[in-house]
């Protein structure tokens, strides 16, 4: 079900119970600005840092844990190749 506001409704509604004109028409727009299903561009900004940040800090751990295991494979057949000779 979607969520529907028909900000002319609420103007002539809130008038039609004594609100003054302007006032009627600030409350509907703060109430417009309020639910919007918009984002700003600063709130996308904000999220997507945290999220660079995140990956980054996986992709770093997953590098770290890359490097021990190369490394240890890279022991392991050094200890065969010397036990072998």
């Amino acid at each position: 079900m979607a969520l529907t506001f028909n900000p002319r409704e609420a103007v002539q509604k809130l008038r039609d119970h004594g609100m003054a004109e302007p006032l009627a028409d600030a409350t509907v727009e703060v109430i417009e600005d309020a639910t919007s299903p918009l984002v700003t561009r600063d709130y996308l900004d904000i999220r997507f840092e945290t999220f660079e940040s995140r990956m980054d800090a996986r992709f770093s751990r997953a590098l770290s844990i890359q490097t021990v295991v190369t490394i240890g494979g890279i022991g392991a057949i050094i200890v065969l190749v010397e036990a072998l000779a």
